[in-house]
């Protein structure tokens, strides 16, 4: 029986609600569908893992009725109630859902109209009825109608679907461009991303911006002129826009004296957002993107002093700061705005020191072009490259991990040999260039190396590096490449025995051995696999590289609680991906990491005694 993935059990909820939203159902059940399909969504470790620990109630919005749901349609690959409600609505209403612009009424119209009764069919038949100019003349369409639905099925067979998420670097980038194009306005004051691209999360639907201005109307009119598809929508107070790639922007414009109360309002989540106003109105207050109503006749001290908006009776906060602590809290980093427990932290002043981009030491996890006639990809720059790259990062050191010999194409002595004379290369190669260095700059400090080595585990749990071959290495990174299907209790083995196999397996590298939108992450009891990195003090490494993100945040939320250390690497396979490591910090944050969290944020000296168990 197949699993399904989080992107496809909320879609499954999003049909759901899609449904309930056709058949007049009350809209707080379409409601409640919708928080699901978007919490689950946003997972960054599988519902099934919450179902397997007996914690389907724990998953954000998801409420005892849901969680019945699903622990049957887990149990059996069905829930009938899903199907109940689902079979009430023609097959062919599902895929035109997927299409921008076209909602649940408005497919459920187009389908019994022409009778639509195909799945597979559905969205050329839709093409050839507006092309013929047949939908024009329905009530409530019109030709503007036809043409913005033609436009919108040239957009979904591009790859623009409603679900289509994006890696989270891809987001950032886009985001970047319109903030650059945004800021050569001088009447931009300020500028920031919201949502769950401000927060880091590991994937992002729509990207949203706010920019502070006076001039709304002219910041407006200058986003719209961005080089785009189609427009979406555009107010007084923002606009959106399609781009050629099918990627959705929307603006918000606010004034810059409630700039940071409307920061904070979008920035989410929407359990942190709920939990915050619950707390406010127990203070009297009421919360929005304009700033704070008082909501009784008791005054806060708080907002004394604060710019006030007679018209609006609210309180305004230019900055985020401002406005936290009005209500009698620090200012909570983006990332911890999660609804794990921020804002009972904030009271008790026990927030975490959030590790910082500025703290990290080293790269310990990097692949050369030298080549080891491995099963996998070596990387496209050679060492002396990434030394550079490292010295104008400031790290103290670094460690090369390129992948083992192929232990199939190979002898037990020729990996042996193999090992031994990659160890000489590197230290020439090192050698060579510390003595150009020293020659040709101001400073004899420069990146250290560590000779290392990332190893397969086995199907078995043996590592893919024989017992001699160790003595070539500093140190190893032991990670999962293949059987990613194997059952729990077999993986939990599997991956003890490598982490048990030698004393030099320092790091467990991409513990889930997830690709992000293409293959979910292992089953693995990880309480077990914490128990074992904590008794022979092992990392868990967070690999920044944009298709992982793995650990997942929650995993390393719940393995730091167990005392557990990370190190944070690249997975460098070439010298501008070194430049990643922002996004494996931002995946510790959002795991409530903090500097001593991290092993590589050691200095040199301290980072070897631990490497090397001295």
């Amino acid at each position: 029986m197949k699993t399904l993935t989080n992107i496809e059990l909320a879609q499954l909820l999003r049909k759901m609600a899609a449904s309930y939203q056709m058949l007049g159902e009350n809209r707080f059940k379409i409601i409640a569908y919708e928080r699901a399909a978007d919490s689950i969504e946003h997972l960054t470790s599988e519902a099934k893992d919450y179902w397997d620990d007996g914690k389907l109630g724990d998953i954000p919005s998801v409420g005892a009725g849901i969680a019945y749901y699903l622990d049957e349609l887990f149990r059996s690959g069905h829930a009938r109630h899903f199907d109940d409600v689902m079979k009430r609505i023609p097959e062919a209403v599902f895929p035109l859902l997927l299409i921008p612009g076209i909602g649940p009424k408005k497919a459920y119209r187009l389908v019994k109209e022409f009778g639509f009764g195909s799945s597979k069919t559905v969205v050329s038949e839709l093409e050839a009825a507006a092309r013929d100019g047949k939908i024009a003349s329905m009530e409530g369409f019109g030709d503007k109608s036809e043409d913005v639905i033609l436009s919108s099925i040239a957009l979904y067979k591009k790859g623009a679907i409603k679900e289509n998420r994006m890696e989270l670097p891809l987001a950032d980038t886009i985001a970047q461009d319109v903030m650059t194009y945004l800021m050569k306005l001088k009447e931009v004051e300020a500028i920031d991303v919201l949502g769950s691209l401000r927060r880091h999360v590991a994937t992002i639907g729509d990207i949203d911006i706010a920019a502070a201005t006076k001039k709304p109307e002219l910041v407006i009119a200058h986003f719209v002129q961005y080089p785009h598809e189609k427009l979406i929508d555009e107010g007084p107070r923002g606009a959106s826009i399609l781009l050629h790639s099918g990627r959705q922007v929307d603006l918000r414009v606010s004034d810059p004296r409630s700039y940071g109360a409307m920061l904070q309002y979008f920035t989410g989540s929407k359990n942190h957002n709920i939990k915050l106003r619950s707390y406010a109105l127990e203070q009297g207050l009421s919360l929005s993107e304009h700033g704070i109503k008082y909501m009784g006749k008791i005054q806060n001290s708080k907002l004394k002093g604060q710019n006030y908006n007679a018209k609006l009776k609210t309180y305004q906060f230019d900055t985020e700061e401002s406005f936290y602590k009005a209500i009698g809290l620090p200012w909570i980093a983006p990332e911890l705005r999660e609804d794990k427990g921020e804002i009972d932290f904030a009271l008790r002043g026990s927030l975490p020191n959030l590790v910082e981009l500025s703290d990290i030491r080293g790269d310990l996890h990097i692949h050369t072009n030298y080549d080891l006639s491995s099963s996998h990809d070596l990387g496209a720059d050679p060492l002396t490259v990434y030394l550079d790259r490292a010295m104008e990062l400031g790290y103290a050191y670094i460690g090369i991990s390129d992948h083992n010999p192929s232990v199939t194409k190979h002898s037990v002595s020729q990996i042996v040999d193999i090992m031994k004379r990659r160890k000489g290369y590197y230290e020439h190669q090192y050698s060579s260039w510390t003595q150009k260095v020293s020659k040709n700059k101001s400073t004899d400090r420069h990146p250290e190396l560590f000779i290392m080595c990332e190893v397969d585990i086995q199907p078995d749990g043996a590592l893919a590096l024989p017992e001699k071959a160790f003595d070539y290495v500093d140190a190893v990174v032991v990670s999962i490449h293949s059987s990613f299907t194997q059952s729990k209790d077999v993986m939990t083995k599997r991956v003890i025995t490598a982490l048990i196999a030698h004393p030099k397996v320092r790091i467990f590298g991409h513990p889930t051995g997830r690709l992000l939108t293409k293959r979910e992450g292992v089953e693995i009891d990880w309480n077990e696999i914490f128990t074992v990195c904590k008794d022979r003090n092992i990392a868990l490494e967070i690999n920044a590289h944009p298709q992982r993100l793995d650990l997942p945040d929650t995993i390393v939320y719940d393995a730091r609680k167990e005392g557990i250390r990370f190190c944070i690497n690249t997975d460098s396979h070439a010298v501008s991906q070194m430049d990643m490591m922002r996004y494996g910090v931002s995946v510790a944050r959002r795991g409530w990491c903090q500097k001593d969290d991290i092993i590589n944020s050691l200095e040199y000296t301290e980072f070897r005694k631990w490497l090397k168990r001295s």
